[in-house]
């Protein structure tokens, strides 16, 4: 089921790459011959890094190594890069077209289209380099938010620290040193509890393990435990690999079951919404033990789909994570539309959400939507 899911994907992802790269090199084709000594080194370098990325993710499904792991991780740079090339190029193209009418360029660039297309061409490149620069620095600086809320229930001596962290995706792309970062982070909150709400491991839980994810997870102080939840990645990579890791580093995973947290809240933890096309069975949200105790619920949910049936069955509170909240610019625009809330609160009745945008990164290792976040909720209970 693994290998399915994963050239299931690839087959579409790999459509649109190409139909991506095909337009890139009809921009590149044209400026080639004007590059003299750089002609052969451009032309070559351009398709080594096009190749890079299926062959590294294919291959290394076939038969992984160090040279199909490099260039996995080559080309998910490159991935990055050929997105801001796209923005770019689309934007010049349609300058073009209005230039037509508008005369928005030099009339020097309109006398010397070759000038004209290396201008183009180092602009582009140049910009290309700044985004990505610009976009991987935000990627490994995670933020601490720290919110206050109230929910409803007995009043404890001091508020709850409940740290949420989701969407790690710890493997190929996020590496031991990035991951001992984001540990430091969730430790420098001093939480009480920690949630992680799914996607801890990336493509393949070997890989995680390689990171020495088991060792950093049980780096993790917080006196009323740390507990995850399985998200999408989880069950791609291998469900109980990842289980199995996460439990070597003091994790409790919760799936599908409840657990009361110092007498505060009833903690609720759902296998993600992908489980069912695993041969698994994720339970109805009301017909989960424990969900209709005294204590007011928390949940953890990876997937912020079908949120109206955490009304339905009264939680207090939903964490969520998996939309990155697109990750790249502009595909937060797509996530906004796919998902009723992707990213931050939303109120329900008396539900509340909160939905993270996640501390990791997946594919292209950059963030230009968003920055990666560590949330700290603070949580009174009122009667």
């Amino acid at each position: 089921m693994k290998f399915s899911s994963l050239f299931s994907f690839l087959g579409i992802a790999l459509s649109i790459y190409a139909a991506a790269n095909l337009y890139i090199w009809i921009h590149l084709a044209r400026v080639i011959p004007y590059l003299g000594s750089l002609r052969i080194p451009v032309l070559v370098g351009f398709w080594l890094l096009v190749a890079a990325f299926p062959l590294g993710r294919i291959g290394g499904t076939i038969f992984r190594c160090r040279f199909t792991d490099t260039l996995a991780v080559l080309g998910s740079w490159y991935m990055a890069a050929m997105i801001m090339a796209l923005l770019m190029l689309g934007l010049l193209d349609i300058l073009l077209v209005a230039d037509q009418w508008l005369r928005i360029f030099p009339d020097s660039l309109a006398r010397r289209p070759e000038m004209a297309r290396l201008v183009f061409f180092w602009v582009i490149v140049s910009l290309t380099v700044i985004f990505v620069a610009a976009g991987r620095w935000n990627a490994i600086h995670p933020v601490l938010r720290e919110y206050e809320i109230t929910l409803r229930g007995t009043p404890q001596d001091a508020p709850v620290r409940v740290v949420v962290a989701t969407d790690l995706h710890v493997g190929l792309m996020v590496k031991n040193h990035w991951l001992g970062r984001m540990i430091e982070v969730i430790n420098s909150a001093s939480p009480d509890v920690v949630l992680l709400v799914g996607d801890t491991v990336d493509s393949d839980a070997t890989h995680a393990q390689e990171e020495r994810l088991s060792d950093e997870l049980a780096l993790i102080s917080a006196p009323l435990g740390v507990y995850a939840v399985l998200g999408n990645h989880e069950f791609y990579s291998g469900a109980q690999e990842a289980v199995n890791s996460y439990e070597a580093g003091g994790v409790r995973v919760l799936r599908d079951e409840c657990v009361v947290i110092g007498d505060a809240f009833t903690l609720l933890g759902r296998d993600d919404r992908v489980s069912p096309r695993m041969g698994l069975n994720r339970l109805p949200l009301a017909e989960i033990p424990g969900v209709n105790g005294g204590l007011p619920v928390i949940v953890m949910d990876h997937t912020p789909s079908h949120l109206g049936e955490a009304e339905k069955a009264g939680v207090a509170l939903q964490v969520s994570g998996h939309t990155h909240r697109g990750q790249l610019w502009p595909f937060n625009y797509i996530t906004a539309h796919i998902f009723e809330q992707d990213w931050g609160f939303l109120k329900k009745g008396k539900t509340l959400y909160y939905i993270s945008c996640g501390v990791g990164v997946w594919g292209p290792p950059i963030r230009t939507s968003s920055r990666p976040e560590v949330v700290v909720l603070k949580i009174r209970f009122e009667p």
